[in-house]
Protein backbone atom coordinates (compact mmCIF):
# COMPACT_ATOMS: atom_id res chain seq x y z
CA UNK A 1 0.00 0.00 0.00
CA UNK A 2 1.35 3.42 -0.93
CA UNK A 3 2.14 5.89 1.83
CA UNK A 4 -0.05 9.04 1.91
CA UNK A 5 1.46 11.88 -0.19
CA UNK A 6 1.91 14.14 2.85
CA UNK A 7 3.74 11.37 4.70
CA UNK A 8 5.97 10.78 1.69
CA UNK A 9 6.81 14.48 1.55
CA UNK A 10 7.46 14.49 5.28
CA UNK A 11 9.83 11.51 5.08
CA UNK A 12 11.58 13.04 2.08
CA UNK A 13 12.04 16.31 3.92
CA UNK A 14 13.25 14.47 6.99
CA UNK A 15 15.80 12.60 4.90
CA UNK A 16 17.01 15.91 3.54
CA UNK A 17 17.41 17.22 7.06
CA UNK A 18 19.31 14.18 8.24
CA UNK A 19 21.54 13.74 5.21
CA UNK A 20 21.71 17.20 3.71
CA UNK A 21 21.18 19.99 6.19
CA UNK A 22 23.60 18.55 8.72
CA UNK A 23 26.21 17.85 6.06
CA UNK A 24 29.07 15.42 6.63
CA UNK A 25 29.01 16.04 10.37
CA UNK A 26 25.99 13.76 10.63
CA UNK A 27 28.13 10.83 9.72
CA UNK A 28 31.11 11.76 11.86
CA UNK A 29 32.10 14.40 14.36
CA UNK A 30 29.95 16.59 16.63
CA UNK A 31 26.74 18.34 15.62
CA UNK A 32 25.44 21.43 17.33
CA UNK A 33 23.38 24.53 16.78
CA UNK A 34 19.92 24.96 15.23
CA UNK A 35 18.36 24.24 11.86
CA UNK A 36 15.41 25.81 10.05
CA UNK A 37 12.42 23.66 9.15
CA UNK A 38 10.25 25.09 6.34
CA UNK A 39 7.05 23.67 4.85
CA UNK A 40 7.13 23.03 1.08
CA UNK A 41 6.36 26.11 -0.99
CA UNK A 42 5.67 26.59 -4.72
CA UNK A 43 8.57 27.93 -6.80
CA UNK A 44 6.35 30.85 -7.83
CA UNK A 45 3.14 31.86 -6.10
CA UNK A 46 -0.06 31.39 -8.15
CA UNK A 47 -2.70 34.03 -8.86
CA UNK A 48 -6.47 33.57 -8.54
CA UNK A 49 -8.84 36.12 -10.04
CA UNK A 50 -12.50 35.77 -9.06
CA UNK A 51 -15.02 37.65 -11.19
CA UNK A 52 -18.19 37.67 -9.11
CA UNK A 53 -21.71 39.00 -9.49
CA UNK A 54 -21.71 40.61 -6.06
CA UNK A 55 -25.49 41.07 -6.18
CA UNK A 56 -26.04 37.30 -6.15
CA UNK A 57 -26.03 35.68 -2.70
CA UNK A 58 -25.13 32.32 -4.27
CA UNK A 59 -22.19 33.88 -6.12
CA UNK A 60 -20.91 35.54 -2.94
CA UNK A 61 -21.09 32.19 -1.13
CA UNK A 62 -19.26 30.51 -4.03
CA UNK A 63 -16.53 33.16 -3.79
CA UNK A 64 -16.04 32.39 -0.12
CA UNK A 65 -15.75 28.69 -0.96
CA UNK A 66 -13.29 29.16 -3.85
CA UNK A 67 -11.08 31.46 -1.81
CA UNK A 68 -11.03 29.16 1.22
CA UNK A 69 -10.38 25.94 -0.72
CA UNK A 70 -7.69 27.29 -3.03
CA UNK A 71 -5.40 29.04 -0.57
CA UNK A 72 -1.68 28.53 -1.00
CA UNK A 73 1.28 30.25 0.66
CA UNK A 74 2.06 33.48 -1.14
CA UNK A 75 -0.98 33.20 -3.41
CA UNK A 76 -2.29 36.46 -4.85
CA UNK A 77 -6.10 36.71 -4.67
CA UNK A 78 -7.93 39.40 -6.65
CA UNK A 79 -11.73 39.73 -6.48
CA UNK A 80 -13.49 41.88 -9.08
CA UNK A 81 -17.05 42.66 -10.12
CA UNK A 82 -18.20 40.52 -13.04
CA UNK A 83 -20.49 43.35 -14.12
CA UNK A 84 -18.00 46.10 -14.78
CA UNK A 85 -14.61 44.97 -13.56
CA UNK A 86 -14.48 47.11 -10.40
CA UNK A 87 -11.81 45.91 -7.97
CA UNK A 88 -13.42 44.57 -4.80
CA UNK A 89 -10.36 43.23 -3.00
CA UNK A 90 -6.73 42.28 -3.61
CA UNK A 91 -4.36 40.57 -1.19
CA UNK A 92 -1.39 38.21 -0.95
CA UNK A 93 -1.51 35.14 1.30
CA UNK A 94 1.02 34.67 4.10
CA UNK A 95 4.22 32.82 3.09
CA UNK A 96 5.11 29.33 4.22
CA UNK A 97 5.97 29.34 7.93
CA UNK A 98 9.21 28.06 9.37
CA UNK A 99 10.51 26.91 12.74
CA UNK A 100 13.88 26.57 14.40
CA UNK A 101 14.72 23.05 15.53
CA UNK A 102 17.83 21.47 17.06
CA UNK A 103 20.44 20.02 14.74
CA UNK A 104 20.48 16.24 14.21
CA UNK A 105 22.48 14.17 16.70
CA UNK A 106 26.14 13.64 15.94
CA UNK A 107 27.10 10.52 14.08
CA UNK A 108 28.68 7.53 15.72
CA UNK A 109 32.44 7.24 15.96
CA UNK A 110 34.16 4.29 14.35
CA UNK A 111 33.76 0.96 16.15
CA UNK A 112 31.11 2.15 18.68
CA UNK A 113 30.26 0.16 21.77
CA UNK A 114 26.81 -1.34 22.37
CA UNK A 115 26.14 1.40 24.93
CA UNK A 116 27.05 4.12 22.42
CA UNK A 117 24.81 2.56 19.81
CA UNK A 118 21.86 2.47 22.22
CA UNK A 119 22.41 6.10 23.29
CA UNK A 120 22.67 7.20 19.67
CA UNK A 121 19.50 5.31 18.73
CA UNK A 122 17.64 6.96 21.60
CA UNK A 123 18.90 10.43 20.61
CA UNK A 124 17.87 9.84 17.00
CA UNK A 125 14.35 8.79 18.02
CA UNK A 126 14.00 11.89 20.16
CA UNK A 127 15.19 14.05 17.30
CA UNK A 128 12.72 12.47 14.86
CA UNK A 129 9.90 13.10 17.32
CA UNK A 130 10.99 16.72 17.64
CA UNK A 131 10.94 17.17 13.86
CA UNK A 132 7.56 15.45 13.55
CA UNK A 133 5.98 17.66 16.22
CA UNK A 134 7.46 20.80 14.65
CA UNK A 135 6.19 19.74 11.21
CA UNK A 136 2.67 19.14 12.52
CA UNK A 137 2.65 22.46 14.38
CA UNK A 138 3.75 24.28 11.23
CA UNK A 139 0.99 22.63 9.20
CA UNK A 140 -1.67 23.62 11.72
CA UNK A 141 -0.33 27.16 11.91
CA UNK A 142 -0.23 27.48 8.14
CA UNK A 143 -3.81 26.22 7.73
CA UNK A 144 -5.07 28.64 10.37
CA UNK A 145 -3.19 31.59 8.89
CA UNK A 146 -4.41 30.88 5.35
CA UNK A 147 -8.02 30.39 6.48
CA UNK A 148 -7.95 33.68 8.40
CA UNK A 149 -6.42 35.47 5.43
CA UNK A 150 -8.98 34.11 2.94
CA UNK A 151 -11.91 34.96 5.21
CA UNK A 152 -10.62 38.50 5.79
CA UNK A 153 -10.00 39.13 2.07
CA UNK A 154 -13.49 37.96 1.06
CA UNK A 155 -15.10 39.94 3.87
CA UNK A 156 -13.36 43.11 2.71
CA UNK A 157 -14.53 42.50 -0.85
CA UNK A 158 -18.18 42.64 0.11
CA UNK A 159 -18.00 45.16 2.95
CA UNK A 160 -18.99 48.11 0.81
CA UNK A 161 -21.45 48.50 -2.07
CA UNK A 162 -20.19 48.88 -5.62
CA UNK A 163 -22.19 50.78 -8.20
CA UNK A 164 -23.54 48.55 -10.95
CA UNK A 165 -24.03 49.70 -14.52
CA UNK A 166 -27.59 48.74 -15.44
CA UNK A 167 -26.74 48.63 -19.11
CA UNK A 168 -23.73 46.34 -18.75
CA UNK A 169 -24.64 42.82 -19.85
CA UNK A 170 -21.17 41.76 -20.98
CA UNK A 171 -18.32 40.01 -19.22
CA UNK A 172 -15.78 41.89 -21.33
CA UNK A 173 -15.19 44.75 -18.89
CA UNK A 174 -14.45 42.34 -16.07
CA UNK A 175 -12.15 40.24 -18.23
CA UNK A 176 -10.43 43.38 -19.53
CA UNK A 177 -9.69 44.43 -15.94
CA UNK A 178 -8.24 40.97 -15.25
CA UNK A 179 -6.18 41.11 -18.44
CA UNK A 180 -4.71 44.47 -17.39
CA UNK A 181 -3.69 42.98 -14.04
CA UNK A 182 -2.18 39.91 -15.70
CA UNK A 183 -0.19 42.13 -18.05
CA UNK A 184 1.09 44.23 -15.14
CA UNK A 185 2.12 41.13 -13.20
CA UNK A 186 4.05 39.74 -16.12
CA UNK A 187 5.77 43.03 -16.81
CA UNK A 188 6.91 42.90 -13.19
CA UNK A 189 8.28 39.41 -13.75
CA UNK A 190 5.42 37.63 -11.97
CA UNK A 191 3.14 35.05 -13.50
CA UNK A 192 5.07 33.37 -16.30
CA UNK A 193 6.04 30.43 -14.11
CA UNK A 194 2.94 30.39 -11.93
CA UNK A 195 -0.59 29.19 -12.45
CA UNK A 196 -3.09 31.95 -13.19
CA UNK A 197 -6.79 31.13 -12.86
CA UNK A 198 -9.82 33.27 -13.67
CA UNK A 199 -12.90 31.93 -11.85
CA UNK A 200 -16.25 33.41 -12.87
CA UNK A 201 -19.31 33.01 -10.70
CA UNK A 202 -22.84 34.40 -10.88
CA UNK A 203 -23.22 34.55 -14.67
CA UNK A 204 -26.76 35.65 -15.50
CA UNK A 205 -28.77 34.80 -18.62
CA UNK A 206 -28.13 38.29 -19.96
CA UNK A 207 -24.35 37.94 -19.53
CA UNK A 208 -24.37 34.47 -21.12
CA UNK A 209 -26.04 35.84 -24.25
CA UNK A 210 -22.95 37.98 -25.09
CA UNK A 211 -19.79 35.94 -25.73
CA UNK A 212 -16.44 37.39 -24.62
CA UNK A 213 -14.51 39.22 -27.33
CA UNK A 214 -11.05 40.43 -26.34
CA UNK A 215 -7.62 40.76 -27.95
CA UNK A 216 -5.10 38.03 -27.18
CA UNK A 217 -4.57 39.15 -23.59
CA UNK A 218 -5.39 36.10 -21.46
CA UNK A 219 -2.26 34.20 -22.50
CA UNK A 220 -1.74 30.95 -20.62
CA UNK A 221 -4.58 31.39 -18.13
CA UNK A 222 -7.20 28.89 -17.01
CA UNK A 223 -10.75 30.25 -17.20
CA UNK A 224 -13.49 28.40 -15.35
CA UNK A 225 -17.11 29.38 -14.69
CA UNK A 226 -19.77 27.76 -12.55
CA UNK A 227 -23.55 27.51 -13.15
CA UNK A 228 -23.26 28.56 -16.79
CA UNK A 229 -26.89 29.27 -17.77
CA UNK A 230 -26.50 29.61 -21.54
CA UNK A 231 -27.48 27.31 -24.37
CA UNK A 232 -25.12 24.88 -26.08
CA UNK A 233 -24.45 27.40 -28.85
CA UNK A 234 -23.74 30.15 -26.30
CA UNK A 235 -21.38 27.84 -24.44
CA UNK A 236 -19.54 27.11 -27.69
CA UNK A 237 -19.30 30.83 -28.44
CA UNK A 238 -17.81 31.50 -24.99
CA UNK A 239 -15.32 28.68 -25.44
CA UNK A 240 -14.22 29.99 -28.82
CA UNK A 241 -14.01 33.60 -27.64
CA UNK A 242 -11.92 32.85 -24.57
CA UNK A 243 -9.57 30.49 -26.42
CA UNK A 244 -9.09 33.10 -29.13
CA UNK A 245 -8.20 35.57 -26.37
CA UNK A 246 -5.26 33.34 -25.43
CA UNK A 247 -6.67 31.25 -22.57
CA UNK A 248 -4.92 27.89 -22.31
CA UNK A 249 -7.96 26.13 -20.88
CA UNK A 250 -11.65 27.05 -20.71
CA UNK A 251 -14.13 25.08 -18.59
CA UNK A 252 -17.79 26.12 -18.39
CA UNK A 253 -19.59 24.09 -15.75
CA UNK A 254 -23.31 23.52 -15.51
CA UNK A 255 -25.14 23.07 -12.18
CA UNK A 256 -24.76 19.31 -12.64
CA UNK A 257 -20.95 19.54 -12.94
CA UNK A 258 -20.19 22.36 -10.47
CA UNK A 259 -18.46 19.89 -8.14
CA UNK A 260 -15.51 19.97 -10.57
CA UNK A 261 -14.88 23.67 -9.93
CA UNK A 262 -12.37 23.16 -7.11
CA UNK A 263 -10.46 20.56 -9.12
CA UNK A 264 -10.15 22.83 -12.15
CA UNK A 265 -9.02 25.76 -9.99
CA UNK A 266 -6.46 23.58 -8.21
CA UNK A 267 -5.05 22.29 -11.50
CA UNK A 268 -4.70 25.82 -12.82
CA UNK A 269 -3.09 27.21 -9.66
CA UNK A 270 -0.69 24.27 -9.46
CA UNK A 271 0.56 25.11 -12.93
CA UNK A 272 -1.12 22.31 -14.85
CA UNK A 273 -0.12 22.57 -18.52
CA UNK A 274 -2.81 22.16 -21.14
CA UNK A 275 -1.82 20.92 -24.58
CA UNK A 276 -4.64 20.99 -27.11
CA UNK A 277 -3.96 18.74 -30.10
CA UNK A 278 -5.98 20.85 -32.51
CA UNK A 279 -3.59 20.31 -35.39
CA UNK A 280 -4.36 16.61 -35.23
CA UNK A 281 -7.73 17.37 -36.84
CA UNK A 282 -8.95 13.81 -36.74
CA UNK A 283 -10.69 12.77 -39.92
CA UNK A 284 -14.46 12.51 -39.75
CA UNK A 285 -15.37 9.42 -37.76
CA UNK A 286 -11.70 8.39 -37.35
CA UNK A 287 -9.43 8.08 -34.32
CA UNK A 288 -6.03 7.11 -35.74
CA UNK A 289 -3.28 9.70 -35.37
CA UNK A 290 -2.41 11.25 -38.71
CA UNK A 291 1.15 11.82 -39.93
CA UNK A 292 0.56 15.58 -39.82
CA UNK A 293 0.03 15.30 -36.07
CA UNK A 294 3.43 13.78 -35.30
CA UNK A 295 5.28 17.09 -34.70
CA UNK A 296 2.74 18.04 -32.06
CA UNK A 297 2.82 14.53 -30.57
CA UNK A 298 6.61 14.78 -30.28
CA UNK A 299 6.22 18.14 -28.52
CA UNK A 300 3.81 16.51 -26.07
CA UNK A 301 6.28 13.67 -25.55
CA UNK A 302 9.03 16.19 -24.77
CA UNK A 303 6.82 17.84 -22.16
CA UNK A 304 6.18 14.51 -20.44
CA UNK A 305 9.71 13.11 -20.62
CA UNK A 306 11.96 16.17 -20.32
CA UNK A 307 10.05 19.18 -18.97
CA UNK A 308 7.79 17.31 -16.54
CA UNK A 309 9.29 13.81 -16.27
CA UNK A 310 7.26 12.80 -13.19
CA UNK A 311 3.98 14.64 -13.80
CA UNK A 312 0.68 12.91 -14.44
CA UNK A 313 -1.48 13.66 -17.48
CA UNK A 314 -5.18 13.41 -18.24
CA UNK A 315 -6.08 12.85 -21.90
CA UNK A 316 -9.56 14.01 -22.93
CA UNK A 317 -11.05 13.11 -26.30
CA UNK A 318 -13.84 15.00 -28.09
CA UNK A 319 -15.84 14.81 -31.32
CA UNK A 320 -18.12 17.00 -33.38
CA UNK A 321 -21.87 16.39 -33.30
CA UNK A 322 -22.16 14.38 -36.52
CA UNK A 323 -23.51 10.84 -35.97
CA UNK A 324 -21.00 7.99 -36.34
CA UNK A 325 -21.16 4.22 -36.06
CA UNK A 326 -20.81 3.21 -32.42
CA UNK A 327 -21.59 6.72 -31.18
CA UNK A 328 -19.52 9.82 -30.49
CA UNK A 329 -18.80 8.85 -26.89
CA UNK A 330 -16.99 5.69 -28.01
CA UNK A 331 -15.18 7.57 -30.79
CA UNK A 332 -13.93 10.22 -28.35
CA UNK A 333 -12.66 7.50 -26.01
CA UNK A 334 -10.79 5.83 -28.88
CA UNK A 335 -9.16 9.15 -29.78
CA UNK A 336 -7.98 9.70 -26.21
CA UNK A 337 -6.82 6.07 -25.98
CA UNK A 338 -4.88 6.39 -29.24
CA UNK A 339 -2.88 9.32 -27.83
CA UNK A 340 -2.30 7.44 -24.57
CA UNK A 341 -1.13 4.30 -26.42
CA UNK A 342 1.27 6.37 -28.55
CA UNK A 343 2.83 7.95 -25.44
CA UNK A 344 3.15 4.57 -23.71
CA UNK A 345 4.81 3.15 -26.84
CA UNK A 346 7.32 5.99 -26.54
CA UNK A 347 8.21 5.07 -22.94
CA UNK A 348 5.87 7.25 -20.90
CA UNK A 349 4.80 5.11 -17.92
CA UNK A 350 1.19 3.97 -18.16
CA UNK A 351 0.67 4.81 -14.49
CA UNK A 352 1.17 8.49 -15.29
CA UNK A 353 -1.65 8.62 -17.84
CA UNK A 354 -5.41 8.35 -17.86
CA UNK A 355 -7.71 8.70 -20.88
CA UNK A 356 -11.36 9.79 -21.02
CA UNK A 357 -13.87 10.36 -23.81
CA UNK A 358 -16.50 13.10 -23.63
CA UNK A 359 -18.24 12.69 -26.99
CA UNK A 360 -19.59 15.88 -28.55
CA UNK A 361 -19.84 17.77 -25.24
CA UNK A 362 -17.85 20.94 -24.56
CA UNK A 363 -17.36 22.14 -28.17
CA UNK A 364 -14.81 24.90 -28.73
CA UNK A 365 -16.50 26.12 -31.91
CA UNK A 366 -20.03 26.02 -33.35
CA UNK A 367 -20.82 22.64 -34.94
CA UNK A 368 -20.98 24.05 -38.44
CA UNK A 369 -18.94 22.79 -41.43
CA UNK A 370 -16.21 25.30 -40.51
CA UNK A 371 -16.29 24.64 -36.76
CA UNK A 372 -16.71 20.86 -36.64
CA UNK A 373 -13.05 20.06 -37.47
CA UNK A 374 -11.96 22.12 -34.43
CA UNK A 375 -14.21 20.04 -32.20
CA UNK A 376 -12.54 16.80 -33.32
CA UNK A 377 -9.69 17.13 -30.88
CA UNK A 378 -7.78 15.74 -27.91
CA UNK A 379 -6.82 17.87 -24.90
CA UNK A 380 -3.96 16.76 -22.63
CA UNK A 381 -3.77 18.28 -19.14
CA UNK A 382 -0.33 17.85 -17.54
CA UNK A 383 -0.32 18.30 -13.78
CA UNK A 384 3.24 18.82 -12.47
CA UNK A 385 1.98 19.01 -8.89
CA UNK A 386 0.83 15.37 -8.91
CA UNK A 387 3.81 13.13 -9.51
CA UNK A 388 2.85 9.54 -10.27
CA UNK A 389 3.98 6.72 -8.07
CA UNK A 390 4.89 4.61 -11.10
CA UNK A 391 8.41 4.89 -12.36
Amino acid sequence: MKAPPMLVRFLTLLSAILLGVSGCSFLSGPSSGMRTLVLPRPPEAPVLFILVNQYSAAAVQATETFAAESTRPGERLVILSARGGSALASSVAPPSPSARIPAPPAGLASDPTAFQKARHSQALRQYLNTVRRAWEALQIGQQEALATWAKSTVASAFSRPVLQSAGNVSINQGLAAVAADVSSLRQAGVGDGAGIVIAITGITDAIAHVAPALPVVLRGTTVVADDFPGSVSEEAAWQAGLLQSGAARVVLLTPATDDQMATVIDQGLDGAVTDTLTSVLFALGQYKIQAAALPQMRRLLHLLTVTYPRATATINGYTDNLPVTGGNLMLSQLRAQEVEDWLIAHEVAAGRLQAFGYGDTDPVAPNTPNGQPLNRRVIVIIDPATAAGAS
